[in-house]
C-alpha cells in the first residue's frame, strides 16, 4: 500500500470519515435519502477490509467488516484508490469507466452523492488533520 501501514488503519480512517459526515447537518440529510447499505470494499488488501453505511429507516449508521444487511451497493477498490476518490484526486466515473472502482447492485445511491463529493473530500481532509495524519493529504 502506498499511502497506509495497513488496512486497518485505512479502514478506521474511512470509518471516522463516515461518523463527521453523519455529524453534519448537510450530509446527514443527504446519506437519509440513500435508503440503501453501501459497503466499501478495500478486501484486495486484506480480508474484512470492508467499511459500510446503513442509511435505511431515516437512521445512519456504519462500521468495519461485514454489514448488517446485504448491500445494496459494493464499492470495490484498493485502499489506496479508496484514499484518493475520499481525497477527490481519482474521478469517479474515469475509476469506473477503467476498472480502478468496481461497482455491484444500485448505483442510485452513488449518483445521489456525486454533487457532495468536493464537501466529503473536504471533510475527509479534516479526518486525516484531526488524526494526525497530514501526511497522506494528496495536493
Amino acid at each position: 500500500m502506498e499511502f497506509w501501514k495497513d488496512i486497518n488503519e485505512a479502514t478506521s480512517t474511512i470509518q471516522k470519515l463516515m461518523e463527521a459526515a453523519f455529524n453534519d447537518p448537510e450530509l446527514c440529510e443527504s446519506m437519509k435519502k440513500l435508503k440503501q447499505v453501501i459497503a466499501f470494499d478495500y478486501s484486495e488488501d486484506g480480508p474484512g477490509a470492508m467499511v459500510w453505511i446503513d442509511c435505511r429507516d431515516g437512521k445512519l449508521s456504519s462500521g468495519i467488516g461485514e454489514p448488517p444487511a446485504t448491500p445494496d451497493l459494493v464499492m470495490s477498490c484498493s485502499a489506496d484508490d479508496g484514499h484518493r476518490s475520499w481525497s477527490n484526486k481519482l474521478n469517479p466515473v474515469v475509476a469506473i469507466t477503467r476498472k480502478k472502482v468496481r461497482v455491484k447492485g444500485s448505483a442510485t445511491g452513488l449518483l445521489k452523492l456525486a454533487p457532495k463529493l468536493k464537501k466529503m473530500s473536504e471533510l475527509y481532509n479534516q479526518v486525516l488533520i484531526d488524526s494526525g495524519m497530514t501526511d497522506k493529504i494528496i495536493k
